[in-house]
Protein backbone atom coordinates (compact mmCIF):
# COMPACT_ATOMS: atom_id res chain seq x y z
CA UNK A 1 0.00 0.00 0.00
CA UNK A 2 1.24 3.50 -0.85
CA UNK A 3 1.86 5.98 1.92
CA UNK A 4 -1.34 7.70 2.99
CA UNK A 5 -1.41 11.45 2.38
CA UNK A 6 -3.68 14.09 3.87
CA UNK A 7 -3.27 16.77 1.22
CA UNK A 8 -4.85 19.79 2.90
CA UNK A 9 -4.03 20.90 6.44
CA UNK A 10 -3.48 24.21 8.22
CA UNK A 11 -1.19 24.96 11.11
CA UNK A 12 -2.13 27.90 13.38
CA UNK A 13 0.54 28.51 15.99
CA UNK A 14 1.42 30.84 18.85
CA UNK A 15 -0.18 34.19 18.06
CA UNK A 16 2.53 36.11 19.89
CA UNK A 17 5.14 34.61 17.57
CA UNK A 18 3.00 34.49 14.41
CA UNK A 19 0.30 37.18 14.63
CA UNK A 20 -2.75 36.81 12.42
CA UNK A 21 -3.49 39.32 9.68
CA UNK A 22 -5.66 42.14 11.06
CA UNK A 23 -7.93 42.06 7.99
CA UNK A 24 -8.49 38.27 8.12
CA UNK A 25 -11.85 36.97 6.95
CA UNK A 26 -12.44 34.51 9.80
CA UNK A 27 -11.16 33.56 13.26
CA UNK A 28 -9.22 30.29 13.13
CA UNK A 29 -8.85 27.82 16.00
CA UNK A 30 -5.55 27.21 17.74
CA UNK A 31 -3.96 24.38 15.74
CA UNK A 32 -0.25 23.97 16.53
CA UNK A 33 1.90 21.41 14.77
CA UNK A 34 1.68 18.99 17.71
CA UNK A 35 -2.10 18.79 17.31
CA UNK A 36 -1.70 18.42 13.57
CA UNK A 37 0.60 15.42 13.98
CA UNK A 38 -1.90 13.86 16.40
CA UNK A 39 -4.57 14.31 13.74
CA UNK A 40 -2.41 12.49 11.18
CA UNK A 41 -1.78 9.67 13.64
CA UNK A 42 -5.48 9.38 14.43
CA UNK A 43 -6.53 8.92 10.81
CA UNK A 44 -3.54 6.73 9.95
CA UNK A 45 -1.90 9.18 7.54
CA UNK A 46 1.83 8.91 6.91
CA UNK A 47 2.28 12.36 5.37
CA UNK A 48 0.57 15.74 5.46
CA UNK A 49 0.52 18.85 3.27
CA UNK A 50 0.41 22.21 5.05
CA UNK A 51 -1.39 24.94 3.13
CA UNK A 52 -0.82 28.60 3.93
CA UNK A 53 -4.15 29.94 5.27
CA UNK A 54 -5.43 33.37 4.30
CA UNK A 55 -5.38 34.49 7.96
CA UNK A 56 -1.56 34.71 7.79
CA UNK A 57 -1.44 36.71 4.59
CA UNK A 58 2.09 36.58 3.14
CA UNK A 59 3.74 35.57 6.42
CA UNK A 60 4.56 31.90 5.88
CA UNK A 61 6.65 31.69 9.05
CA UNK A 62 4.39 29.34 11.03
CA UNK A 63 4.15 26.88 8.13
CA UNK A 64 7.89 26.96 7.43
CA UNK A 65 8.73 26.39 11.09
CA UNK A 66 6.53 23.27 11.10
CA UNK A 67 8.27 21.97 7.96
CA UNK A 68 11.66 22.57 9.52
CA UNK A 69 10.65 20.59 12.61
CA UNK A 70 9.20 17.64 10.69
CA UNK A 71 10.87 17.38 7.26
CA UNK A 72 10.18 13.68 6.84
CA UNK A 73 6.46 13.92 7.38
CA UNK A 74 5.27 17.31 6.14
CA UNK A 75 5.26 19.25 2.86
CA UNK A 76 4.00 22.77 2.25
CA UNK A 77 2.17 25.13 -0.11
CA UNK A 78 2.97 28.82 0.43
CA UNK A 79 1.64 32.26 -0.48
CA UNK A 80 4.77 34.36 -1.13
CA UNK A 81 4.88 38.11 -1.35
CA UNK A 82 5.18 39.08 -5.01
CA UNK A 83 8.61 40.61 -4.29
CA UNK A 84 9.96 37.30 -2.98
CA UNK A 85 13.33 36.56 -4.64
CA UNK A 86 14.07 33.17 -6.14
CA UNK A 87 16.71 32.47 -3.50
CA UNK A 88 13.96 32.61 -0.86
CA UNK A 89 11.80 30.24 -2.90
CA UNK A 90 14.83 27.94 -3.05
CA UNK A 91 15.12 28.05 0.75
CA UNK A 92 11.44 27.15 1.01
CA UNK A 93 11.98 24.28 -1.41
CA UNK A 94 14.75 22.89 0.77
CA UNK A 95 12.34 22.94 3.73
CA UNK A 96 9.71 20.96 1.81
CA UNK A 97 7.57 23.52 -0.03
CA UNK A 98 6.20 22.18 -3.31
CA UNK A 99 3.83 24.86 -4.60
CA UNK A 100 2.20 28.28 -4.48
CA UNK A 101 -1.42 28.91 -3.53
CA UNK A 102 -3.63 31.29 -5.48
CA UNK A 103 -6.72 31.96 -3.36
CA UNK A 104 -9.52 33.54 -5.39
CA UNK A 105 -12.16 32.86 -2.71
CA UNK A 106 -10.71 34.66 0.34
CA UNK A 107 -9.33 38.20 0.13
CA UNK A 108 -5.66 39.11 0.27
CA UNK A 109 -4.17 36.34 -1.87
CA UNK A 110 -2.39 36.29 -5.21
CA UNK A 111 -3.75 35.53 -8.65
CA UNK A 112 -2.64 33.01 -11.22
CA UNK A 113 -1.16 35.79 -13.33
CA UNK A 114 0.77 37.14 -10.32
CA UNK A 115 2.80 33.93 -10.26
CA UNK A 116 3.90 34.23 -13.90
CA UNK A 117 7.46 35.52 -13.09
CA UNK A 118 8.10 32.31 -11.13
CA UNK A 119 6.77 29.80 -13.67
CA UNK A 120 10.14 28.86 -15.14
CA UNK A 121 11.73 28.37 -11.73
CA UNK A 122 8.70 26.45 -10.46
CA UNK A 123 8.75 24.13 -13.45
CA UNK A 124 12.45 23.41 -12.93
CA UNK A 125 11.85 22.55 -9.26
CA UNK A 126 8.71 20.47 -9.65
CA UNK A 127 6.40 22.99 -7.99
CA UNK A 128 2.73 23.35 -8.86
CA UNK A 129 0.00 25.94 -8.40
CA UNK A 130 -2.76 25.30 -5.93
CA UNK A 131 -5.91 27.15 -6.91
CA UNK A 132 -8.82 27.99 -4.64
CA UNK A 133 -11.64 29.08 -6.93
CA UNK A 134 -15.33 28.58 -7.68
CA UNK A 135 -15.12 25.96 -10.42
CA UNK A 136 -18.79 26.14 -11.39
CA UNK A 137 -17.88 29.13 -13.59
CA UNK A 138 -16.83 28.34 -17.14
CA UNK A 139 -13.92 30.80 -16.92
CA UNK A 140 -12.45 29.58 -13.63
CA UNK A 141 -9.38 28.59 -15.67
CA UNK A 142 -7.81 30.80 -18.35
CA UNK A 143 -7.86 29.62 -21.99
CA UNK A 144 -5.67 26.60 -22.68
CA UNK A 145 -3.09 28.68 -24.56
CA UNK A 146 -2.70 30.89 -21.45
CA UNK A 147 -2.46 28.14 -18.83
CA UNK A 148 0.84 27.98 -16.95
CA UNK A 149 3.20 25.13 -17.87
CA UNK A 150 2.64 23.74 -14.37
CA UNK A 151 0.33 21.27 -12.71
CA UNK A 152 -2.78 22.84 -11.19
CA UNK A 153 -4.37 21.51 -8.00
CA UNK A 154 -7.89 22.68 -7.17
CA UNK A 155 -9.00 23.08 -3.55
CA UNK A 156 -12.13 21.54 -2.05
CA UNK A 157 -13.91 20.17 -5.13
CA UNK A 158 -13.95 23.61 -6.68
CA UNK A 159 -16.15 25.19 -3.99
CA UNK A 160 -19.59 24.24 -5.36
CA UNK A 161 -22.45 26.31 -4.02
CA UNK A 162 -24.66 24.83 -1.30
CA UNK A 163 -27.56 22.95 -2.81
CA UNK A 164 -25.65 22.27 -6.02
CA UNK A 165 -26.21 19.33 -8.30
CA UNK A 166 -23.29 17.66 -10.04
CA UNK A 167 -24.30 19.10 -13.41
CA UNK A 168 -23.64 22.65 -12.18
CA UNK A 169 -19.99 21.67 -11.77
CA UNK A 170 -19.52 20.88 -15.46
CA UNK A 171 -16.51 23.26 -15.78
CA UNK A 172 -14.73 21.36 -13.00
CA UNK A 173 -15.60 17.97 -14.46
CA UNK A 174 -14.52 18.95 -17.97
CA UNK A 175 -11.17 20.24 -16.70
CA UNK A 176 -10.63 17.06 -14.70
CA UNK A 177 -11.56 14.78 -17.59
CA UNK A 178 -9.13 16.60 -19.89
CA UNK A 179 -6.29 16.26 -17.38
CA UNK A 180 -5.93 20.02 -16.89
CA UNK A 181 -6.26 19.87 -13.11
CA UNK A 182 -5.92 17.76 -10.00
CA UNK A 183 -8.73 18.13 -7.47
CA UNK A 184 -8.85 17.70 -3.71
CA UNK A 185 -11.78 15.62 -2.48
CA UNK A 186 -12.11 17.61 0.70
CA UNK A 187 -14.14 19.86 3.00
CA UNK A 188 -17.72 18.64 2.34
CA UNK A 189 -19.01 20.66 5.28
CA UNK A 190 -18.05 23.90 3.55
CA UNK A 191 -20.71 23.59 0.86
CA UNK A 192 -22.99 20.60 1.39
CA UNK A 193 -26.72 21.29 1.67
CA UNK A 194 -27.15 18.12 3.73
CA UNK A 195 -25.83 16.94 7.09
CA UNK A 196 -23.14 14.27 7.30
CA UNK A 197 -22.49 12.01 5.46
CA UNK A 198 -23.15 14.70 2.81
CA UNK A 199 -24.59 12.48 0.10
CA UNK A 200 -24.83 15.44 -2.29
CA UNK A 201 -21.06 15.92 -2.08
CA UNK A 202 -20.52 12.18 -2.36
CA UNK A 203 -22.26 12.25 -5.75
CA UNK A 204 -19.76 14.83 -6.99
CA UNK A 205 -16.82 12.88 -5.52
CA UNK A 206 -18.01 9.74 -7.29
CA UNK A 207 -18.21 11.57 -10.62
CA UNK A 208 -14.71 13.04 -10.18
CA UNK A 209 -13.32 9.59 -9.49
CA UNK A 210 -15.03 8.18 -12.57
CA UNK A 211 -13.52 10.89 -14.77
CA UNK A 212 -10.00 11.04 -13.38
CA UNK A 213 -9.12 9.11 -10.24
CA UNK A 214 -5.42 9.52 -11.05
CA UNK A 215 -5.91 13.30 -10.72
CA UNK A 216 -7.82 13.17 -7.41
CA UNK A 217 -6.38 13.70 -3.92
CA UNK A 218 -7.78 12.90 -0.48
CA UNK A 219 -7.72 15.66 2.12
CA UNK A 220 -9.36 16.44 5.45
CA UNK A 221 -9.11 20.27 5.59
CA UNK A 222 -8.09 19.97 9.27
CA UNK A 223 -8.68 21.94 11.52
CA UNK A 224 -11.77 22.95 9.51
CA UNK A 225 -11.27 26.68 9.81
CA UNK A 226 -14.32 28.05 8.02
CA UNK A 227 -17.07 25.42 7.76
CA UNK A 228 -20.81 26.02 7.44
CA UNK A 229 -22.11 22.65 8.69
CA UNK A 230 -20.88 20.63 11.68
CA UNK A 231 -17.65 18.94 10.70
CA UNK A 232 -17.79 15.33 9.57
CA UNK A 233 -15.27 13.18 11.44
CA UNK A 234 -12.04 13.03 9.47
CA UNK A 235 -11.77 9.26 9.85
CA UNK A 236 -15.30 8.87 8.53
CA UNK A 237 -14.68 11.11 5.50
CA UNK A 238 -11.51 9.12 4.81
CA UNK A 239 -13.57 5.91 4.82
CA UNK A 240 -16.27 7.46 2.59
CA UNK A 241 -13.75 8.43 -0.10
CA UNK A 242 -11.92 5.12 0.24
CA UNK A 243 -15.15 3.22 -0.35
CA UNK A 244 -16.14 5.42 -3.30
CA UNK A 245 -12.72 5.10 -4.94
CA UNK A 246 -12.38 1.32 -4.54
CA UNK A 247 -9.37 -0.02 -6.43
CA UNK A 248 -8.18 3.50 -7.31
CA UNK A 249 -7.66 4.60 -3.69
CA UNK A 250 -4.02 3.58 -3.66
CA UNK A 251 -3.47 5.35 -6.97
CA UNK A 252 -4.72 8.61 -5.43
CA UNK A 253 -2.02 8.45 -2.75
CA UNK A 254 0.64 7.58 -5.30
CA UNK A 255 -0.43 10.75 -7.15
CA UNK A 256 0.02 12.74 -3.94
CA UNK A 257 3.50 11.31 -3.41
CA UNK A 258 4.49 12.35 -6.93
CA UNK A 259 3.19 15.89 -6.40
CA UNK A 260 4.67 16.56 -2.97
CA UNK A 261 7.83 14.50 -2.51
Amino acid sequence: MSEIWDCHLHVIGDRARWPLAPDRGYEPPHAPVEMLLSHLDEIGADKGVLVQPSVYGFDNGCLLAALEQHPDRLRGIVVPNLATPLKELARMHDLGVRGVRCNLVNSGGITLNDTRPWWGWMQDHGWHIQLQAHANHADFLPPKDQLPPLKLVLDHLGFPRAGFITQTMRPLLDALASGQIHVKLSAPGRFSALPAPHTDVQALVRRCLELGADHCLWASDWPHTDCVLPVIEDRFWYKVVQDLSGDTFEQMHATAAALYQ
